[in-house]
This record gives structure tokens, C-alpha cells and sequence, in this order.
């Protein structure tokens, strides 16, 4: 059964990236010479290598926020622990991804033909 690539008219849901402590557009197409009116395809590798990268991103915001605080370079308190927990959930996304994908690949695995 082949499998087709996720296109542009299948993301109409995805408007904003999970952690906003990165770029604006993590999961954004890659702009390029492709025509506004043609779809053009990402695919899942791209998506979640964008999703790995904003969590690593997310977690050294994190780290730079508590050494500062640690220092006593920053005072913002709040701010710290808002990237921390940003930076928690995003780990964790990425860790139950994997999780899943796993037991989907074991699934497929133990299947029969």
C-alpha cells in the first residue's frame, strides 16, 4: 500500500508551533520556488525533525534562564519557571512520540503476510 506525503491542504489545522519559545516558524513550510496555489509536500521526517529541534531549543532557553537566575544575573522568576515547564512538556512530547512510534514499528513488526 503506498503511502502519499502530507501536503499543504492536509495542515489546515496546524497554525502555531507547540513551544513558542522558538522561532515563529518552527513548523512553518519551507518557503521556496513552489507557487502559492501548489501544494507542496512535508514530510513526517521534516515535522518531527522541526518538533526535536524545538525542544532542544526550548530546553537551553530553559538552562540559560535558570543559570541566570542561579547567578543572580535575572530576577524574573516567573519567566524561568514558564520556560522550564515550557521546556518539560516538549521533552515530554517528544519522548511520547517516540514511545509511540516504537510500538507502532513493533506492531508492524510482529504482523504476518
Amino acid at each position: 500500500m503506498p503511502v502519499s506525503p502530507i501536503t499543504e491542504l492536509a495542515r489546515t489545522r496546524e497554525t502555531e508551533p507547540l513551544v513558542r519559545t522558538g522561532s515563529a516558524d518552527a513548523f512553518a513550510p519551507p518557503s521556496g520556488g513552489a507557487g502559492a496555489s501548489e501544494p507542496s509536500a512535508i514530510s513526517f521526517g521534516d515535522v518531527l525533525g522541526r518538533l526535536v529541534e524545538t525542544a532542544n531549543r526550548a530546553d537551553a532557553v530553559a538552562g540559560q534562564k535558570m543559570d541566570a537566575l542561579a547567578s543572580g544575573a535575572g530576577d524574573d522568576l516567573h519567566g524561568t519557571m514558564i520556560a522550564v515547564k515550557e521546556a518539560d512538556i516538549s521533552v515530554k512530547l517528544v519522548a511520547s512520540i517516540r514511545t509511540k512510534l516504537l510500538d507502532a514499528f513493533n506492531e508492524i513488526w510482529k504482523t504476518s503476510v
